[in-house]
Parts: C-alpha cells; structure tokens; sequence
C-alpha cells in the first residue's frame, strides 16, 4: 500500500495544531498530528518526496528512514514532523487492516484512558504562535487573544498587578473542572506574580513562592482529597530555589511536581528527587529513548512524561516498556488538536503503565466540533474504541473554519 501524497493543514487555536496527511492508491488516507514548532510545515514538505513511494505497511522503517536522513538536524522540530507522519501512517494502515491503532501497538490494557485537565485561572483562550508569542486569531475577527506583554518571566507574561487572578480565580476554575468528572487536574507554578525578580536568573523569592502556594492551596482546597492534583514549573527555575518551592508545595500532596529545573539537568533533578516525598516528572523536551533511559536511572524519576506528538507513537511504547522495568509510570504529556488526542490515547491504551493523558484544550470553543464524531472526554476519561485507525473523522468544514491563513489546506 504504497503512499501517493503527503498534505499539511494548521488549526489556528490555542497553540498551532499541525495536521498532516497520508494517502494511498485507491482513496485511503490517514491523518495524524505533529507537535508545533517554527519552520515544521516546511520540514514536512521537504520530508514528502521520501514519504511518497513507500509502503504504509513499513511505519517504523519510514520513521528510521527520516530520522537518518535528518540526523543533522534532529532531533526537535525535524521529530515532530516525523511523529506526525508516523501517526498518519499508522491511521492509514489501521483503515486498510480494519485494527484500530492501539491492536497495532500491541494491543489495549485499557477501553478508556485517564484524563487529566491542564487548567489555568479563568477559562479565556491564550494563543502562542510556534515562537511563544501572543498572537491575533482572524477567526475572533482581529481582537487579541492575550494582552499584550510587558515583560518575559517564567512561562508566563507577566501584566500589571491589577490583572492578576484573584485566589479566587483558581479555586472556582478548580471546581468547575472537578464538576465536569475530571479526577486529576494540573496548575502551573510558574505563574505571573505582583513580586517579579530578575527576568533571567532562574530565581524565586519568597514571596513569590507564598504567593503562588496560595493559589495552588486554593486549588485543593476546591477540590478536596477526591481529585488529584499535579503542578507544572516549566523549567523555570534553579535548583535552589526550586527546591524551596517543593518544601513548601509538599503539604499539598500533588500527584507530581512537573520540571522544575532545566530538562537537561538530570543530576540536580535526581538531587531534588532525592530531597523530598512528593514526586517529580519530566520528559516533554525529551526525544530518544536513551534519554529517559537516564531519566529513570540516573535521575530516579518516578513519573515520565513523553509527549507522542515530538516522540512518536511506537518511542512511547519503547518508553512505557523502560519505566516499567524502574516501577516508574507514564503522564503523557498533550497540548494537540483532537486528532493528537486521540493518537496520545491509543498509546495510552497500549502502554500498561500509563498513568494519565493531558488534556489542554478546555479554553478552545472548537474542541469537540473538530471531528465528526468523538471519541470525546467524558467524565474525565477518553474511551478508545474498536474503530479502524485512529477511529476519528475530522471536519473538514469546522477546520477549514479555523484554519491558519497563510497555510496551505490539504492543497
């Protein structure tokens, strides 16, 4: 079943979702999703001419192929194009063998996957470009999406004090997640604060640190025992401060304390690891499999969270097989489009020690209008069916709708 046609379309919402495309002769396609990143629908084009010809029945000696013939670029964006063809591919191949994506990764431990909500105090829709930037969306005819910046700090923008999001901001959005039968929520530490310090050097002062453990206090307090709660840093900080920011987030009880400090600093992740009971995790800047490899052994990481739009699908069955031979788990990490949703999982599904799927898509109106016809998230969970491929039909007119001008439309 050789394919015949490689085609891109972006959904411009709260980040931009790269689709891409894979046909065969006799009218087959499969559809997967690549994790944004500048230049990636160009990488995509270049990487077409070495797609085309090849047989969908060989996914993992198209992703082998790639990968070498990008060695001096990868990995990063070069990866997320690879894991989006790699999910089309396998989309394609389900259809024709009527299996769905899961039975062709091995088979399902689980009908549906554990859901949890990336949540953030309001519920406006803040949209990045692929460089972080606070964009305009023309389907919101022209207004802006996110105030406009004042100065770069941790993750976030920071803006006048007088914008901040009250405490109780954060236990109301708390709540209503809880409501819609979410069991596991997710809150970013590294939020904008009245109190900023140096833009540049990592730090955290106290009172930055007081003032963001009363928001994520607020949160659990919301939620009670009942509903699990994880905490997101970024990257953001060094290991000292960051240390100081677990001490006192531990009263808490957080399902994990995600990235702290740098991704690639594994000793002083395994350093704090070490220093505390709560639990810490990493692994969305991560690609190769020998990188949470050393995750698990060097850095004695209890939770891993590899994101299947940059890794691929069949690299996160790898890595689920590796942390379970450490009693480690998986929290696969997801900021896509409905149809990277439901590639995360399948994956999900196939991989015994998946712990829970991020879902990032509470402020996007469209979400559930872009396929035709579910699976959707209900009750916190996403069921994963008999369907073939990925078992999704998307709507062409719904993303035609939403579709980033200035790309190509499955042309």
């Amino acid at each position: 079943m050789k394919i015949t046609r490689l085609s891109t379309a972006v959904i411009e919402a709260n980040y931009d979702w790269v689709l891409v495309r894979l046909d065969a002769a006799g009218g087959l396609f499969g559809i997967g999703e690549a994790y944004m990143g500048p230049g990636l629908t160009a990488i995509l084009r270049e990487m077409a001419p070495l797609v085309c010809g090849m047989s969908a029945e060989d996914p993992e000696l198209i992703v082998r192929r790639l990968r070498a013939c990008v060695i001096h670029a990868g990995p990063g964006v070069a990866w997320h194009a690879i894991a989006g063809i790699e999910t089309a591919c396998l989309d394609l191949l389900g259809k024709a063998l009527k299996l769905p994506v899961a039975k062709l990764l091995g088979g399902r431990y689980r009908d549906s996957v554990r859901v949890y909500a990336d949540c953030h105090a309001g519920d406006a829709l803040d949209s990045l470009s692929p460089m972080l930037q606070p964009r305009q969306l023309h389907w919101l005819g022209g207004a802006p999406a996110a105030e406009a910046a004042i100065s770069l700090k941790h993750h976030g923008w920071d803006k006048h004090e007088s914008t901040l999001p009250p405490v109780s901001a954060y236990s109301e959005r708390a709540g209503q997640m809880a409501a819609r039968g979410f069991t596991a929520l997710k809150f970013d530490a590294d939020i904008p604060t009245p109190y900023p310090t140096d833009e540049y050097d990592r730090s955290l002062s106290r009172r930055e640190i007081e003032f963001v453990v009363e928001r994520l206090s607020a949160v659990r307090s919301a939620i009670g025992s009942a509903v699990d709660l994880a905490v997101d840093c970024h990257w953001n900080y060094n290991t000292g401060d960051a240390a100081k920011l677990i001490k006192a987030l531990e009263p808490l009880d957080l399902l994990w304390v995600e990235d702290p400090i740098p991704p690639e600093s594994i000793a002083d992740m395994a350093a704090l690891q070490a220093g505390t009971a709560l639990t810490l995790a990493t692994g969305e800047n991560h690609y190769q499999p020998i990188d949470f490899r050393r995750l698990l052994g060097e850095g004695g990481l209890r939770i891993l969270a590899p994101d299947v739009q940059k890794v691929g699908l069949f690299a996160a069955k790898e890595i689920g097989r590796m942390a379970d031979t450490h009693a480690a788990a998986l929290a696969l990490h997801n900021i896509s489009s409905p149809v990277g949703f439901a590639a995360a999982a399948h994956a999900a599904a196939a991989i015994p020690n998946c712990l829970t799927l991020e879902w990032h898509g509470a402020s996007v109106p469209f979400f559930n209008e872009l396929l035709c016809d579910g699976p959707y998230i209900e009750n916190g969970r996403i069921q994963v069916g008999d369907r073939p491929g990925l078992g999704i039909e998307l709507n062409l007119d719904v993303a035609n709708k939403y579709r980033k001008l200035s790309e190509p439309f499955f042309e």
